[in-house]
């Protein structure tokens, strides 16, 4: 056996970088309607209880998103690598969906952390 009988069939590759691609798409769509969210009814007063609530299902998400994007970056770089398979767009904006969550990560366990008045 040769190191070329043990590749992947192409069919394999291409579904694990289209679910990794649905994921991050579905975990963004919905960071971004929790925040909408957040923001209208932050300004309708809610509970203080359900604000902590979106706020926490939103740091999940973020964390979510981190490790998914993470995971799709080290998966087209080996096939970028290994298979010549260049799709640079989506790379481009996995690694800026990869900065932008770990900045909302931090942000909104800053805001809890002020909210709860542990500071």
């Amino acid at each position: 056996m040769d190191s070329k009988d043990l590749k992947p069939l192409p069919q394999y590759n291409r579904f694990t970088i289209r679910f990794l691609d649905r994921s991050i798409r579905f975990l963004t769509a919905s960071i971004s309607v929790f925040l909408v969210f957040y923001v209208l009814s932050s300004s309708q007063d809610f509970l203080d209880s359900s604000l902590f609530f979106i706020l926490n299902v939103l740091m999940s998400l973020c964390i979510l998103l981190i490790i998914f994007t993470f995971a799709a970056i080290l998966v087209k770089t080996f096939f970028m690598i290994r298979y010549k398979e260049i799709n640079l767009m989506r790379f481009i904006t996995d690694i800026v969906l990869l900065f932008l969550s770990v900045v909302l990560a931090v942000l909104f366990s800053f805001l809890i952390v002020i909210a709860k008045g542990n500071v």
